[in-house]
């Protein structure tokens, strides 16, 4: 393995830490204010919603930190796979325990140590089996997403958040809400794979060429495509920030950023095929890594959820003792 390729490999590694803590910081700025704006309903109109999200300046804060992110990871998808990078999200959710703790001076308990066990565990064992993979060409890029394999994988899941966005406005609220958080994180989810792409348009033939050259109308398009699941996405989950519990909602919400953008990997972009490089071996190893990734997800999202809870508990206790 080639030095070169093994610090490549390194690179992309550290920009999706940095994209992914600066992603959950982001994204608990945004839930926060959220939470303090208007509701968005139906009847006050997007265009209005989207008015007091855009003028609110905590919201607007975190809404540049979770965008910088974007950044960060375009770097990383751009020099490696995304079955590697996209599992390593869950390190956010370190960082952020460790933000709240000196932050907002919240105590951290034993379910904390124990996601935070799990996460440092997946990112070795992540980074220990990963390859660097041979770089693909934008040309190849556009020829996976346009292949059967890529229309199939779009046409499911996004078929899948529109079915769930339909069964989360007719059942009753805790189901509701959680078909509206699964809609939210594959819309949301789906922005890394035109994040990648236009990566790697740009890694591969520049900035002008990408834009202005011969295959301008493919990357606008992805960048256009970008735009588009990514606000779907921010607006469908300040609904269900909005609707409160985020018990339910960090759990699944962030299980699916993870598991989307792998499958992608896999299905899309072949990058567990045997020319790859990849053994059997390889594949398990991976596969435990990733799996542990998601166990400390998990772990982390619901403590931080019962946290919230517990807080607003307090809180309306506090409230209704001073009003007597």
């Amino acid at each position: 393995m080639a030095l070169a390729s093994i610090s490549i490999l390194v690179l992309a590694i550290v920009l999706q830490l940095i994209a992914a803590s600066v992603n959950f910081i982001g994204m608990t700025i945004q839930k926060k204010a959220a939470t303090e704006l208007p509701l968005i309903v139906k009847e006050a109109g997007i265009l209005a919603s989207l008015k007091n999200m855009i003028t609110n300046k905590a919201w607007i804060f975190g809404f540049l930190l979770n965008s910088s992110s974007t950044l960060f990871a375009a770097g990383a998808f751009a020099l490696a796979s995304i079955t590697v990078l996209q599992p390593l999200y869950g390190f956010g959710l370190i960082v952020l325990v460790i933000f709240i703790h000196f932050y907002l001076k919240e105590k951290i308990n034993r379910l904390d140590i124990v996601g935070v066990f799990f996460g440092i565990v997946g990112i070795v064992v992540i980074g220990i089996t990963a390859k660097p993979l041979e770089q693909i060409s934008y040309l190849t890029l556009i020829t996976l997403f346009t292949s059967r394999n890529g229309i199939i994988f779009f046409s499911v899941f996004l078929s899948i958040a529109l079915l769930s966005y339909l069964v989360s406005e007719k059942t009753k609220k805790t189901i509701s809400l959680v078909f509206l958080v699964i809609s939210s994180a594959i819309w949301t989810a789906t922005q890394n794979l035109f994040t990648k792409a236009v990566a790697t348009a740009i890694r591969d033939v520049g900035f002008i060429e990408a834009f202005f050259g011969e295959r301008w109308l493919f990357t606008w398009t992805f960048v256009l495509l970008y735009f588009f699941v990514s606000v779907i996405g921010i607006i469908l989950l300040n609904i269900s920030y909005q609707k409160g519990q985020g018990v339910i909602i960090l759990p699944i919400w962030a299980a699916i950023q993870v598991i989307i953008p792998v499958l992608a990997g896999i299905i899309i972009f072949q990058e567990w095929a045997p020319t790859s490089g990849y053994s059997i071996l390889d594949i398990i190893l991976q596969s435990i890594g990733i799996v542990i990734m998601l166990v400390s997800i998990i772990t982390l999202s619901i403590n931080n959820g019962w946290k919230e809870k517990f807080a607003e508990i307090i809180k309306a206790e506090a409230s209704a003792e001073s009003h007597d």
